[in-house]
């Protein structure tokens, strides 16, 4: 299975033996083709209108799902698989999609973007964001893709339900974060400061009861020295059968 260079790829999309809509000699790559940005849907937003703007966010910690702007036809000989271009992927963003494209897939990319990093991530509408490289089939099926998402130009409703559905942390969830990481802080310094208050009396107490503690001792010592004389005396007596 042979990678098409930029002359493969020029000539089987001028040939009209693959399709590649709209075309742009301008994006073939020595071994591959960058497609640009098409529709976008963010989690928790829903659809990005580019009517309002030519640029897209993508704000840290957030998900989006991307569509190439390109629609795709590959003949059955050819398949392809995709990535992120190194220009996203310096900046962090991590690409989520299938492992290739099948010949005779006919629609658009596909590919989900999460950003992990702490910064936003700005997306310009027909920004290249996606390397397609194609590959020649060395021996091709005639059946070709006749999966569920053939013929596919927008992104189904489900998964724009999803899209709407799923909760990415957002700068509120944040800043509520650190304010109980800081309370947290603020209460482990107070039982700090409780339990060095308690140890500095703790030892003041010890400090004033030193004196008697040296009496007690000195009592104790007294007392130790009467019994063990006693203990003498009643073995003597015992052993001699009366006092010494």
């Amino acid at each position: 299975m042979a990678i098409l260079g930029r002359k493969e790829i020029k000539d089987k999309i001028t040939g009209g033996n693959l399709k590649v809509e709209p075309f742009s000699e301008d994006s073939i790559e020595p071994a591959s083709y960058d497609c640009r940005l098409g529709s976008v849907v963010s989690a928790g937003r829903g659809r990005h209108e580019w009517q309002d703007s030519d640029e897209f966010v993508l704000e840290s910690d957030s998900w989006a799902a991307i569509a190439s702007e390109e629609l795709f036809g590959l003949p059955k000989d050819i398949c392809a698989s995709y990535g992120i271009r190194s220009s996203l992927a310096r900046r962090g963003v991590i690409a989520f999609g299938g492992p290739q494209i099948d010949p005779g897939y006919q629609g658009r990319i596909f590919v989900s973007l999460y950003n992990p990093t702490l910064e936003p991530i700005v997306l310009k509408r027909r920004q290249e964001v996606l390397s397609v490289i194609f590959y020649e089939v060395s021996s091709a099926d005639d059946r070709g893709y006749a999966g569920p998402y053939q013929g596919q130009r927008d992104f189904p409703s489900q998964d724009v339900e999803f899209m709407m559905r799923m909760r990415s942390r957002n700068l509120a969830d944040v800043i509520d974060n650190v304010e109980t990481l800081d309370q947290s802080v603020k209460t482990l310094a107070e039982n700090l400061k409780t339990l060095t208050s308690d140890v500095h009396e703790i030892r003041r107490l010890v400090d004033d009861a030193k004196p008697w503690l040296k009496v007690i001792g000195w009592i104790l010592g007294v007392a130790g020295v009467a019994a063990v004389g006693w203990v003498v005396v009643e073995l003597m007596q015992s052993f001699f059968g009366g006092r010494p």
